[in-house]
């Protein structure tokens, strides 16, 4: 008997899943996870039809899975639902796009500079609002040449990772990928960029199952025989790493050739800062930090919640001399990943973002640090103030030394 066919039967209506839950907090005619999930769940099993266009509202933040007592996994049956959800045509077309985001990346990168350009004046957004139903509030990242490469193997002895780049870094943020690079060689570890795409989260959060499966496939084919070699994978963004440690192995549960290496995989799987911390409790990182001068507000992302693995960039940034964080520990952005970008969606992103704004605001940083690309987005969008990866700070807070290799 499969482990969420178990599950399904310890929900005790006790409502912790709706008491956590950011979308139920704005909205007051939202069903709410304990029935979106659970409840309707049980019908859907009887072969009732119980589609609601309110599934479409779920951020995907898995905060009802980690209040739950009982340990249902109410997020995974309601983005089953969403994958049965029948959508309006535009909408559709939408967000089969907004599944795709390597697809995208790799048309939108032949001739980035026209790509940002058309993306950004308003005309086009204008009309991406009444044709696809993208907000015109929002503007999109700027694409560039993928032009990230593994290092040259390092001349003295290193421990080899595989990063995993995902895609906005790959086509937006190229460099950030290279300051992870370099990070890892100051502190022991060669990493060689792992030949993969997307992880899946969005063609699950947009309720495109067979996509999510299909990049799954493909990505475990990629990983699979480095971590059977030994290998750790090592991730930058906070949806990649959850992706990884729990999302190929529930969208392959059934596919024997897959499973197993999905959950090795997962078991290999490690957040950079989770690493750099374990470099620090092995006394191996390199804490040669300059004074550094900087107020800073720290946002922890949903979905690295949802990994359990604490808070490690607050931890890592407080090791910089002179570096004050804040932890704003102010629930969820509202961003979630493309959610902020539906028309139908915005106000209700933004409404989710203002505890976490109000926070920021009343904090008055010199910058927020935030390791999820969208929340920087949302964080940007609706404050006055700069967000950047936390791998940037502290590659810089080492100044000009010298790597040591």
């Amino acid at each position: 008997m499969r482990l969420d066919d178990l599950a399904i039967d310890n929900c005790l209506k006790c409502t912790l899943c709706n008491a956590v839950c950011p979308v139920l907090a704005v909205h007051t005619q939202y069903p709410g996870p304990k029935r979106l999930g659970p409840e309707l769940e049980r019908l859907r099993r009887e072969g009732i039809s119980t589609d609601t266009e309110w599934v479409e509202y779920c951020l995907g933040c898995h905060r009802c899975d980690l209040a739950c007592p009982h340990q249902v996994n109410v997020s995974e049956m309601i983005a089953r639902a969403k994958a049965e959800h029948r959508k309006p045509l535009v909408r559709g077309l939408r967000d089969w796009w907004f599944a795709r985001p390597g697809l995208l990346g790799r048309l939108t990168t032949i001739l980035p500079a026209l790509s940002n350009f058309a993306l950004s004046i308003k005309p086009a957004r204008f009309l991406m609002s009444k044709l696809m139903q993208i907000t015109p509030q929002r503007k999109f990242p700027s694409y560039t040449r993928p032009n990230l490469r593994s290092p040259a193997i390092a001349e003295k002895e290193s421990q080899r990772v595989i990063f995993f780049p995902g895609c906005f870094i790959r086509y937006n943020r190229p460099d950030l990928g290279r300051v992870v690079i370099e990070l890892l060689e100051r502190n022991g570890l060669t990493a060689e960029v792992a030949s993969t795409e997307c992880c899946g989260v969005p063609a699950m959060a947009n309720g495109n199952a067979a996509e999510a499966r299909a990049v799954a496939r493909a990505n475990v084919k990629a990983l699979a025989q480095q971590v059977d070699s030994g290998l750790r994978i090592v991730t930058a963004c906070s949806s990649c790493g959850h992706m990884l440690k729990t999302g190929f192995g529930g969208a392959l549960v059934d596919e024997e050739e897959f499973a197993g290496a999905a959950q090795k995989i997962a078991g290999r799987t490690y957040d950079l800062a989770e690493l750099l911390v374990e470099q620090l409790d092995a006394g191996k990182l390199n804490i040669n930090f300059q004074l550094t001068d900087l107020r800073l507000a720290y946002h922890a992302p949903c979905h690295q919640r949802s990994q359990g693995i604490g808070r490690p960039w607050y931890h890592l940034l407080r090791l910089i001399p002179g570096v004050t964080v804040e932890d704003m520990d102010a629930g969820c952005c509202g961003m979630s990943g493309t959610y902020g970008f539906k028309q139908e969606k915005y106000q209700v992103s933004m409404e989710i973002g203002k505890e976490l704004f109000a926070s920021i605001d009343a904090v008055q940083p010199q910058m927020v640090a935030t390791e999820c690309a969208t929340c920087q987005m949302q964080i940007e969008h609706g404050t006055t103030f700069k967000a950047i990866h936390p791998a940037e700070i502290l590659l810089q807070a080492y100044g000009e030394q010298k790597t040591g290799r």
